[in-house]
């Protein structure tokens, strides 16, 4: 390249070198006078060439073949303006509104927009559960994609034999997610085609998969792996069968405990009788329940009580006491060990999915939360797994109960604060109407009502967007007492109203 040249020229110095044969031919072609002197025929060819060089280039003609075209798409395509919404949420102006938008186009069959296929896709190398969810609606110009880039193509699981055998230990652990999504028993059956030959690390990844399509089924091959000689293996074996209510693992705890945990009487008061486990009992240990693994408060055998009361079924208690949750709950509090019976059994009702405890323990965690003896509980298993029905019902009965906003400190402005949480329409009338009047009556150009901002805030996503008009009035329709609070309004109605278009859009 002549640029290249005059560069290089330029750099050893005319007094070093000088212009080649072709380079004058094609100065002079230009009309540059080649015959002047060398310094100034290197100037005026550098400016001749400087916008050259900015105005580009004959492009190399393609001589590989052509890639093939990707087939013609059956999804319909959302239409410009929900493009849009999709531009805005993945710069960032509206983030959390990305589940819905993908829900939305799932739910009336639309294909992802082309040009936002390679941003998403790249997101879903590192976000497993949002591939899951925009899977089916990328199109055959998605897979076509996926095709093409091998940093894409791990998200496409070839599941097969040979593949399983040959595989990378992510590969594997890939496929084995896939087949026990699609076919739990032939997952458990591909795992047990190399389980003796795979090593330590592979047996460990391959055994938290299980977790996906767990069934009574893969029983008999965890309740064999209990006797595996590495701990590794054993431990993650027990937490399976844990999570069993059929399996012999949780029939040996739950006849452990009957014994344990039974009705002691006195002073003419009923409660509980606790006769804690020796740190030696190898069956126990068998079992999972390990002395090393301490509850928060108490020793070895404590904690090993707590492991089998957070692992057994809560319905077990109300066979063997013949009480509701309720009732149950009443009696653990009796104990000098409540905190920790109340926390085991709360974690134990997340681990099944037992709706009714996980209401009552909820109802008792908001009526105790001001009571200083239980100001330490730990339910966070219960609030992450709880219904979505089951958290509207006892939000709208506490609050409907209230004639004010609660404090801000209230485990009821907490609730509110969380994600992925739609509120119901009762939920949304009783709140805003209290959270309205409190503003009105804390006028103040300060930043307060921090909790009460991040819960409206939060609100924005979790409110139904069919109420963005009618919010809109209650809001702006009255007079605006909101000194310091104007911003956070705005934004709340703002991300409700992109809510409402976006919806609204990709229905069309």
């Amino acid at each position: 390249m002549q640029w290249d040249e005059l560069v290089k020229l330029a750099l050893l110095g005319t007094d070093r070198s000088s212009l080649s044969p072709a380079m004058k031919v094609e100065l002079q072609g230009y009309g540059i006078d080649t015959d002047k002197e060398i310094t100034e025929v290197v100037l005026e060819s550098a400016a001749l060439y400087a916008p050259l060089q900015k105005a580009g280039y004959e492009p190399k003609i393609w001589e590989q073949p052509l890639l093939a075209k990707s087939r013609e798409e059956i999804l319909a395509n959302c239409n410009k303006q929900s493009a849009i919404h999709l531009s805005l949420i993945l710069t960032g102006r509206y983030p959390y509104a990305l589940t819905e938008f993908v829900q939305g186009m799932a739910d009336y069959q639309k294909c992802l927009p082309f040009e936002f296929l390679p941003t998403l896709l790249d997101k879903c190398v590192k976000d497993e559960f949002l591939w899951e969810q925009i899977e089916p609606i990328i199109g055959h110009r998605g897979n076509w994609l996926i095709e093409l880039n091998p940093a894409w193509q791990k998200l496409k699981i070839e599941v097969s034999q040979e593949k399983w055998e040959i595989g990378t230990k992510a590969e594997r652990v890939a496929i084995l997610k896939k087949l026990r999504q699609k076919d739990s028993a032939e997952g458990l059956l591909m795992l047990l085609s190399t389980w003796a030959e795979d090593g330590l690390s592979e047996k460990t990844a391959f055994l938290k998969c299980l977790t996906i399509g767990l069934s009574d089924m893969d029983e008999v091959f965890l309740e064999a792996c209990l006797d595996f000689p590495r701990k590794e293996i054993r431990e993650n074996a027990a937490i399976l069968l844990s999570e069993l209510p059929n399996s012999q693992l949780q029939k040996r705890i739950k006849a452990y405990l009957k014994e344990a945990i039974t009705i002691g009487k006195e002073t003419g008061i009923a409660k509980p009788f606790i006769i804690l486990p020796s740190a030696k009992d190898k069956t126990l240990i068998r079992d999972g329940i390990s002395p090393k693994r301490k509850w928060r408060r108490g020793g070895e055998t404590t904690g090993m009580l707590y492991q089998m009361i957070a692992i057994v079924s809560p319905h077990h208690w109300e066979k063997q006491f013949q009480k509701n949750p309720s009732e149950i709950l009443y009696f653990f509090t009796l104990s000098e060990w409540a905190m920790m019976l109340v926390e085991g059994v709360a974690t134990a009702a997340a681990l099944h999915g037992s709706v009714d405890w996980m209401e009552a323990i909820l109802r008792f965690w908001l009526s105790n939360h001001n009571n200083r003896r239980w100001a330490e509980l730990n339910i966070k298993r219960v609030l992450e797994e709880l219904p979505n029905e089951v958290f509207n019902e006892a939000l709208f009965e506490k609050l409907k109960a209230l004639k004010f906003l609660p404090e801000e400190h209230s485990p009821l402005i907490q609730l509110l604060q969380k994600e992925d949480c739609p509120w119901d329409d009762r939920l949304t009338n009783v709140l805003m109407p209290q959270l309205k009047e409190w503003i009105a009556n804390n006028v103040s150009y300060s930043w307060t009502g921090i909790q009460y901002r991040k819960m409206l805030k939060q609100a924005a996503y979790n409110i139904s967007p069919k109420k963005e008009k009618q919010l809109s009035k209650f809001w702006l329709g009255a007079s605006q007492n909101w000194a310091g609070w104007e911003k956070d309004i705005q934004q709340f109605l703002t991300v409700l109203r992109f809510r409402r278009e976006m919806l609204e859009e990709l229905e069309k």
